[in-house]
C-alpha cells in the first residue's frame, strides 16, 4: 500500500494514509456530504412538508365530515391548505378528476365548495 501526505478536502488537515483518501476522519466526511447534499435535500424536504400538511388537513376534514358530500373551500384555506401542492391527480369516468395528497383527494365543486375523499 502506497502512503502519501495530502490535505483533507473538508478541514485541510494533513492526511497520512492511502493515496486515494480524501478525509481525515468520519466527521469531516459526513460534514462534507451534508454540505453537498443540503441544498438539494432542503428543497425536497420543504415540498414534502407542504404535501404532508395538505394531507393532514384533508384527513382532518374527512374525519370531521365523513358523511357530508361537500364542505366550504374556506374550511381548507383557514387551516393553511395550499392548492398548488399535490402528489397526483386521479380521473374517474363517473366522478371527474380528484387532486390528491397521498391517500386523500379533493375535487372543487363550483366556486366555494370541495368534496374530500379517501382513496
Amino acid at each position: 500500500m502506497e502512503m502519501s501526505e495530502k490535505q483533507c478536502i473538508y478541514c485541510a488537515k494533513k492526511i497520512i494514509g492511502r493515496t486515494d483518501k480524501k478525509f481525515c476522519n468520519c466527521y469531516c466526511r459526513s460534514g462534507f456530504h451534508n454540505i453537498q447534499n443540503g441544498t438539494a435535500n432542503n428543497n425536497i424536504r420543504r415540498i414534502n412538508l407542504l404535501l404532508q400538511k395538505n394531507r393532514r388537513i384533508l384527513a382532518h376534514i374527512y374525519a370531521v365530515f365523513p358523511r357530508k358530500k361537500t364542505v366550504p373551500i374556506n374550511t381548507l384555506y383557514l387551516q393553511g391548505f395550499n392548492l398548488a401542492h399535490f402528489t397526483h391527480q386521479q380521473k374517474h369516468i363517473k366522478f371527474g378528476t380528484y387532486t390528491c395528497c397521498y391517500d386523500y383527494g379533493y375535487k372543487i365543486i363550483g366556486k366555494y365548495e370541495v368534496e374530500v375523499i379517501q382513496l
